[in-house]
Parts: C-alpha cells; structure tokens; sequence
C-alpha cells in the first residue's frame, strides 16, 4: 500500500499534508466563506409518503448526522458539494472536515438510519416504490464505510486522491470508481489513470465487495475485470476478496442506536 489512510479520530492541522503539498490555490475559496457541503441541500422532492418526508426533515436536521459529513451521502445529493469539487482548495477542504471525524461513531448512526429508513412506519413505501432519492439516501449510508477510507486516501505528496481526481481535467474517468459503492456501475469507456490513488482505492472495494450488504457487491468486479483490462492483470483483484473484520454489513438483528431514537423524538415530539 502506497497511501496514508486517516484513522477514524484524526484531526487534521493547518499544518497537515492536505493544507501544504498543494501549490494550486484558488483566491474565491477563502477561510472566512467555506462552508463544508451537507447531502440533500437543495429542495427535496415533493414525491414523498408523509412518514418518509419526516423521517427526511428528522435526519437532516440532526447535528449528529450533520456532524459527520458524509462523503457517501455528498456525492450523488449535493449541489454545494458538486460545486467544491470544481476547486481544490475547497474540495480539500471539504475532505478534511469529512476524515476528521470518528468513522465507527459515525457508522453506527448510518448503519441505524439505513435500517429505520426501510420500516414500514418511515420509508418502506417509497423504497419499494424506488423513489430516487429514497435510495440514493439508502444506499449513501450503507456506503459510509467504504467511501469514508477511499476518501480520505492521500497520494505520496499527501494530497488527497479524491480531490486530486475530481479536479484532473485531463482525465475525467479519475473520479467514476468513487461511485461504485453507492452502486453506480463504471461506463464501459471509463479509463481511470493506472496510479496507487486507484489501485489503493479499489483494494479498500474489494474488501467490501463481498459484502452482499453494500451496493458495492454489484459493481465491483465488472470495474475491476474493466481496470484489469488496461492496467494489468495485476494491477487489482478481479473478483471482490472480503476480509475478516473489514467490510460491516446491515443484519437484521442490529440495534438502532440512542443516537437514532433521539433524534426521532426530538422531532416528533418538539
């Protein structure tokens, strides 16, 4: 392994690497004007039951979600989010916030919300019904984990691979692979740059793919076979290899957290 990986409590400095490797700048993205994205910032879609639209204005109002930044639930929801991702500085910026959480806290809430999201008295309907952002909600959370340690690889320079692949004009397939754990297949043209960012990156996927949980488990090996195809058979696994203790998954005998059923009572109840 070629790349740094943040622990899940790490709290990045001004003098981290992501803050000073870079010479690229961008004089808009001032410290005093940065806000970091939140999923599902723009006006949600009137296309809900009425349960699942408060089990939405319940989530998204809760600090501790918030608190979390999640770049799974970013990438597909997120118009302030989409336009960071056309700055460096902001899009480091963004992933800062995003690796300087505590990963296993912020998986509990997700992996709960993912399970409340699918009961019958919140969202089960509208999944059923394949609302869409139903299940870019669902998926997003199941994809916390995997999405939360590709994005905060760093390359050798130890700038971040994400950042680095979103605002790489010259090779726009850099950034597909980020969305094969929320299920998205890569297009069949798509040709990510042969670096340790991807190879690094679709180890962590591989890890997961296995997981017949995750969305990933879908997508994986078609985008491995494809990589493998120009980068050498060697270069990634071809078929998702799981390994103990790595990939977490939603049972059904999994507990909602205090955290979750707070949150519900606060909103019901205020």
């Amino acid at each position: 392994m070629h790349l740094q990986r943040r622990d899940g409590d790490a709290t990045p400095t001004s003098s981290s690497p992501s803050s000073t490797a870079s010479i690229k700048t961008d004089p808009s993205a001032t410290a005093a004007d940065f806000v970091v994205p939140k999923p599902f910032d723009t006006a949600l879609s009137n296309n809900f039951t009425a349960p699942c639209a408060a089990f939405f204005k319940a989530m998204l109002s809760n600090s501790s979600f918030n608190d979390c930044h999640p770049f799974s639930l970013m990438l597909q929801t997120s118009s302030s989010f989409f336009d960071a991702s056309k700055s460096y500085i902001r899009i480091t910026r963004t992933l800062e916030a995003t690796c300087s959480v505590n990963s296993q806290q912020c998986l509990g809430i997700m992996d709960s919300l993912a399970l409340a999201l699918r009961e019958d008295a919140n969202c089960a309907v509208d999944y059923t019904n394949d609302n869409p952002q139903v299940l870019q909600a669902y998926n997003g959370l199941l994809a916390y984990e995997p999405l939360y340690q590709a994005s905060c690889l760093r390359d050798d320079d130890g700038n971040y691979c994400y950042a680095n692949a979103v605002t790489n004009t010259t090779a726009t397939s850099d950034a597909y692979p980020y969305y094969l754990p929320l299920g998205a297949a890569m297009p069949g043209g798509a040709r990510p740059t042969c670096n340790t960012c991807l190879q690094d990156g679709m180890a962590i996927f591989s890890a997961f793919g296995g997981n017949s949980t995750q969305p990933i488990s879908q997508t994986y090996d078609g985008a491995a076979q494809q990589i493998d195809m120009y980068c050498g058979p060697t270069f990634v696994n071809k078929t998702a290899t799981p390994l103990k203790g790595t990939a977490s998954g939603i049972s059904v005998s999994l507990t909602p957290s205090i955290t979750l059923f707070i949150m519900l009572l606060v909103y019901f109840f205020q």
